[in-house]
């Protein structure tokens, strides 16, 4: 009895110390030494989405993914609404561009590109504001922040005329259910944090792959190789400051996940291609239904793809959520893509109410890290905000707004020092997201090696290969 009690004792304050262990990620992820790999994958991100909203081709409202792609007739309608906003700005210079476009008929061969409406919006700003100055009257504070109010307008409405493709809104609704879980987990309301983790996992990739089938299933097989073959880094350098207390720099990290690149980026092709193959099973006998004779046999065998069918759901879910632990696998042990496969998901298999238990305080810790760490760049920004808008002028002022439109109706040399800061301001905000990608990958990581020490034995300390100190 003492034994056991004993023993119970020790597994109560493993976890503890396991618990502990995750909440101590928030502040290990963020070292610099972390963050040229995070935010390389949020720099990734930020460059994919319009390559994929242009290969999608498909343009989405206000309302998403919870709307069907907008029409042609929808599209040109949103272009004249633009038109005439930038009319009602410059209809002087708008008529000058349109006739410099008409045919020898008077009908203009094209439209105006969206580029050249903003360009017609800052160059009519600036005359006006111009004329006003050189008039007799002279030109008031208040009437020059009428003008540029006129022209931030028409800026909004050429901008709801770009493009918002598949991936825009697909990461739109993806930060929606990331809100819904943070205000589940505030409000303590379990019902709404499952909704948020099964809308951002399940229900809006499927309602993407709906959308735009070849596209979205393509772009996420990309996106997933990407970040796991970037994670690789992150989670060698996560493991070795949480099993050995040591530390690795970015160099160390980057070659650890260029030198088993082809290991990471197997990670999530072998799962599809596995489920691949079963789906082909089901197909064939899809097929062999329109198939005289043929359809008879398929009838009689009809459990074969239904039992395989059944198979592909439970392997993708278990592929799902074994995941994170993947490229931890790897990172940790220093195996092959289809080893690490194998060991995420024998841990996972082996204890599931333990590994949803840590995938519970695992989400936990993600928010309130996330909270924390998009609480301090606010304040930092804020803090600079405050000085634009007091000390710097007219750009300072359209880059303190946190508007796009603001910044790109200036116009002359305070365009180029609006854009120039708001890229580096831009670029700044990133670093919440590189954030966050670093706590996931430390998340992970340091999951793996409480999953392994709670049911193989190994202490953290076991870590094989490259990098130990």
């Amino acid at each position: 009895m003492d034994r056991s009690t004993d023993t119970s004792d020790r597994f109560r304050a493993a976890d503890a110390r396991a618990v502990r262990s995750l909440f101590g990620a928030i502040t290990s992820a963020m070292q610099p030494a972390r963050m040229p790999l995070a935010l390389l994958a949020a720099l990734f991100l930020s460059a994919f989405t319009p390559l994929v909203d242009l290969a999608g081709q498909h343009h989405f409202g206000e309302r998403g993914l919870s709307s069907t792609p907008l029409a042609a007739s929808e599209r040109d309608f949103a272009y004249q609404r633009a038109r005439a906003a930038v009319s009602r700005v410059a209809s002087t210079e708008l008529a000058a561009r349109e006739d410099a476009l008409k045919g020898e008929d008077g009908v203009p061969v094209e439209e105006l590109s969206l580029s050249a409406l903003r360009s017609i919006v800052r160059e009519g700003t600036q005359n006006r504001i111009e004329e006003r100055r050189a008039s007799e009257g002279g030109l008031d504070e208040a009437e020059e922040r009428r003008l540029r109010d006129r022209a931030v307008a028409a800026m909004k409405s050429i901008e709801a005329v770009e493009q918002r493709g598949i991936a825009t809104v697909f990461f739109e609704a993806e930060g929606t259910a990331a809100r819904k879980v943070l205000n589940g987990l505030a409000s303590l309301d379990l019902e709404q944090c499952l909704a948020g983790i099964l809308g951002g996992v399940f229900t809006v990739p499927a309602t993407a792959v709906r959308s735009s089938p070849m596209v979205v299933v393509l772009a996420f097989l990309v996106m997933l190789c990407v970040l796991t073959f970037l994670s690789g880094g992150l989670c060698r350098m996560a493991a070795v400051h949480a099993g050995r207390a040591s530390r690795l720099t970015p160099q160390e990290g980057a070659t650890f996940a260029r030198q088993r690149a082809l290991n990471l980026v197997s990670i999530p092709v072998l799962p599809v291609i596995v489920l691949a193959l079963l789906a082909v099973i089901v197909a064939l006998f899809a097929v062999f239904l329109r198939i005289p004779v043929l359809n008879l046999v398929a009838g009689a065998l009809f459990v074969v793809p239904a039992l395989v069918g059944l198979l592909i759901a439970v392997l993708a879910l278990v592929a799902i959520v074994s995941f994170p632990l993947m490229p931890a696998a790897v990172a940790v042990e220093d195996c092959d893509a289809g080893d690490a496969i194998t060991r995420a998901g024998a841990l996972v298999l082996a204890r599931p109410l333990v590994w949803l238990a840590v995938l519970a305080t695992s989400i936990a810790v993600l928010a309130l890290g996330g909270v924390l760490v998009q609480g301090i760049l606010q304040l930092a920004s804020g803090a600079v905000s405050l000085s634009l808008a007091a000390l710097g002028g007219v750009a300072g002022q359209a880059i303190a707004s946190g508007d796009e439109a603001e910044v790109a109706a200036l116009y002359g040399p305070d365009l180029l020092v609006g854009s120039t800061v708001w890229f580096w301001s831009r670029l700044f905000g990133l670093l919440g997201g590189a954030y966050i990608f670093s706590l996931l990958c430390d998340l992970a990581t340091r999951s793996y090696l409480l999953m392994r020490a709670r049911i193989d034995g190994e202490s953290p300390a076991t870590i094989s290969g490259y990098g130990i100190r």
